[in-house]
């Protein structure tokens, strides 16, 4: 079985960013701490997962289809600093020396470019089969966990404290299987992107009705049909119920918002041969960098 790795490449920076003290080039004179960070957090993928193949996703400049539909989504994130700016925009030199191919696509998310990807590869994959390991520090990247086949290797603190999500540890976690993600923050929201969800309902709440009623268009039909809400009333609320129907339209347009789409518009298909770290290119960049310790260590790699 061959194993693809996909990284959620923003997501990474932006964890490395906030996890590393701020340090410069003493060649440069450009910050790189964050350069730093995801370049370690790069070796330490490839020595451990020993991808066959791998891919970087970026997000793009550009609004999002989500920015289109809704003009608040992630209004209330902070303006990046202008180092972590820098670093974002450098990043595809550390990736490219890496020799790991780059996919984007405007007026998508780098996670509706993994969705999309996986979902190809998935369909399509090598005599032997393949495992899809996507790698990220972003939860909302536990929807696409399917069984075993694709799973999550994300970062739980710092850059180094690592776990792997499969379908089991999800449902560990929330309670519920990865394909419900998406309706539990319809009904509790996200505040970190500004989806509203369903006023007055909270992760309590939410997780419960996950749990009992499974995805929103369930949950409605329940409500909405028959005795339905009779049936429901025995185990909800009349509160909840209240707000669930006075705000239904806000439910699915915020399930909506966190889906993370599969059908971006990029064609992708398994490189010919197999991924080898390109280690000339990568200890001038780190030599361009000042990282004396990883150019050490990429001879033990």
């Amino acid at each position: 079985m061959k194993t693809l790795v996909l990284l959620d490449t923003h997501a990474l920076i932006h964890r490395a960013y906030h996890a590393l003290p701020k340090f410069t080039s003493k060649k440069t004179g450009e910050p790189t701490g964050a350069l730093y960070g995801l370049s370690t957090m790069l070796l330490k993928v490839i020595r451990e997962l020993k991808p066959d193949y791998i891919v970087a996703a970026f997000d793009r400049p550009e609004p999002t289809f989500r920015h289109e539909s809704y003009e608040a989504y992630k209004a209330k994130r902070p303006e990046a600093d202008e180092d972590l700016v820098k670093q974002l925009i450098r990043s595809h030199d550390v990736v490219e020396a890496f020799g790991i191919p780059i996919l984007d696509a405007a007026g998508f998310e780098a996670d509706d470019i993994l969705g999309t990807v996986a979902e190809q590869a998935r369909k399509n994959p090598p005599a032997g089969g393949l495992k899809i390991i996507i790698v990220s520090g972003d939860m909302d990247v536990l929807q696409l966990v399917n069984d075993d086949k694709i799973v999550v290797y994300t970062l739980r603190r710092g850059i180094e404290d690592t776990v792997i999500y499969d379908e089991n540890k999800v449902e560990e976690r929330y309670g519920f299987g990865p394909n419900l993600i998406p309706d539990f923050k319809g009904l509790k929201g996200d505040p970190s992107d500004n989806i509203i969800g369903v006023k007055g309902i909270g992760e309590k709440t939410a997780t419960e009705l996950i749990k009992k009623f499974g995805a929103l268009e369930n949950l409605y039909k329940k409500l909405e049909v028959g005795g339905g809400r009779l049936e429901v009333g025995k185990i909800v609320k009349e509160r909840v119920i209240n707000l669930l129907l006075d705000h239904k339209k806000d439910a699915f347009f915020s399930k909506e918002l966190a889906t993370i789409r599969r059908d971006a518009p990029i064609n992708f298909l398994l490189p010919t041969s197999h991924f080898s770290l390109h280690t000339s290119q990568l200890k001038a960049l780190f030599e361009e960098l000042g990282f004396t310790s990883l150019v050490a260590r990429l001879s033990a790699q």
